[in-house]
């Protein structure tokens, strides 16, 4: 598989360093640079990469907000972030746009991100559903999760979602629209007051724990 990588960093010898490597790890890849989100969706109409390589902290503005415009903009671009800013904080935000599948440490050598972006590429994740149950400890959510309140479609997406599953895997699973996706999100959201999926997951975990028979899960 050929990949075409965008990287989104505001620094130019990190952005050299990581082209480099990835070029040596992948001889026939093609690679991009970007130092802002607006430089980086312009590549990205320009170009159409298969995969973005992001970093959090860019001058005055956040790598995140290009995840969440593959997202709004239903692109097959899952985004692996690399970063030296990692908090339980940073992990939530990312697994909230619905477009990262991995969060890596700017610490780690070549190899972990190569792998991330073969496996992005193919469609799993690495950001796993224990990292995010794991950050998610320190969210403190009110309220509960009681399925009898939501549509059987809206119980199916709110499964997936705390199963840690993206906007367009969701919607392969069910076999409908990306659009119909975040329709059904909303209303989901508007029940439960919350304002995001990982708002959403926190409760449908707290749920599942307080369930007669609960089994923790070994997932991740």
């Amino acid at each position: 598989m050929q990949h075409k990588i965008l990287i989104l960093d505001d620094h130019p010898l990190v952005r050299s360093g990581i082209r480099v490597s990835l070029e040596e790890t992948f001889p026939d890849c093609e690679v991009w640079e970007a130092s802002t989100v607006a430089e980086a969706i312009s590549i990205t109409a320009e170009k159409s990469p298969t995969v973005a390589v992001i970093d959090l902290r860019l001058q005055d503005e956040s790598g995140l907000q290009y995840a969440e415009y593959v997202s709004r903009e239903e692109k097959d671009i899952p985004c692996v972030v690399l970063t030296s800013f990692s908090s339980p904080q940073s992990i939530l935000a990312a697994f909230d746009t619905g477009a990262v599948n991995a969060f890596l440490e700017k610490s780690l050598d070549i190899e972990p991100l190569a792998a991330a972006i073969d496996a992005a590429s193919k469609g799993f994740s690495s950001l796993t559903l224990s990292v995010a149950r794991e950050a998610a400890r320190n969210i403190q959510s009110e309220g509960g999760y009681n399925p009898a309140e939501f549509t059987e479609r809206e119980n199916a997406i709110a499964q997936l979602v705390a199963d840690g599953h993206s906007d367009t895997a969701i919607a392969e699973e069910l076999n409908i629209a990306s659009s119909t996706i975040r329709n059904h999100l909303t209303s989901i959201y508007r029940k439960l007051d919350v304002e995001s999926r990982t708002q959403l997951a926190s409760r449908v975990w707290r749920q599942r724990a307080s369930s007669p028979g609960h089994t923790p899960s070994n997932e991740g």
